[in-house]
């Protein structure tokens, strides 16, 4: 059925009913964007989708419950948007914001686990890139957003496969911004730390004590500083001092540290 909402400028988040996905969906709507929510859960985003509809009577919103991580689920996903916008509406901002995180050693990841982190972090990402930029440069306006990390630059033990694949979405996307230099199309990404979201698995305390501290963020902070960034054309930006300086020095440490700090770590904490 086609939807009959009020805004034919559409935006589609990936993992957008929660964290700072759902902070993404809000601001976009804000700005008067009607809103494709894509999560894991079809109950869950279909439990955002109503709760905004009353605060933004202006624009649309679409719930999509999909598993990301399947190869086939970008063509998927543009195949439900496509029926399900109005046939002169497009998606004029992507923002692929869906991860996981296994913080643990590689060697005991399952190859469910490794699959999935890969083809979410990168396979969609890039797929749906590749589904909507023609549409975009067609148009010669659009936006892209890449969620990237801090991780990216830095070759974290336990978060072997979370950093190299964040790692891909900087590259990819730098490359990629410069393909669409002077087309219209503003493609970004941004690097964030730690983010007071479910994805960390922190107790109230540890997050209250880890935002007193700044050095985590709280999600619609992060959401808003991504968002500002996206919208002015600008990329790369590394929110928070302490971030900014781990980028810089943590790099230069050498293996061997890191080696005795990862033995020490499993040591107490039990790992295998």
């Amino acid at each position: 059925m086609i939807s009959t909402g009020k805004s034919s400028k559409y935006a589609l988040v990936t993992g957008g009913s929660s964290g700072m996905g759902l902070e993404y969906v809000k601001i976009l709507a804000s700005k008067g964007y009607s809103v494709v929510i894509a999560a894991l859960y079809q109950q869950e985003t279909d439990a955002v989708a109503a709760m905004l509809r009353p605060v933004y009577p202006l624009s649309d919103f679409i719930s999509v419950g999909i598993d990301l991580s399947a190869a086939d689920s970008a063509v998927a996903l543009y195949g439900i948007i496509r029926k399900s916008i109005p046939p002169d509406a497009r998606v004029e901002v992507l923002v692929n914001n869906a991860g996981v995180l296994y913080p643990m050693h590689f060697r005991n990841m399952s190859l469910e686990q490794v699959s999935r982190i890969i083809m979410l972090h990168n396979h969609t990402p890039a797929m749906l890139c590749s589904l909507y930029l023609p549409e975009m440069l067609a148009s010669g306006k659009g936006y892209i957003l890449n969620i990237s990390s801090l991780a990216a630059w830095i070759p974290w033990p336990f978060l072997t496969t979370y950093s190299s694949t964040k790692a891909f979405t900087k590259v990819f996307t730098r490359a990629l911004r410069t393909e669409c230099r002077g087309t219209g199309v503003k493609v970004s990404t941004v690097y964030f730390g730690a983010v007071d979201t479910g994805l960390l698995g922190l107790t109230p305390r540890q997050r209250k004590l880890a935002r007193s501290l700044r050095i985590m963020l709280p999600a619609e902070k992060a959401a808003s500083i991504a968002m500002k960034m996206m919208f002015s054309g600008r990329s790369g930006r590394i929110p928070g001092l302490v971030n900014k300086i781990a980028r810089v020095f943590v790099p230069l440490l050498p293996h061997s540290l890191l080696s005795a700090i990862e033995r020490k770590v499993t040591a107490r904490y039990g790992l295998k």
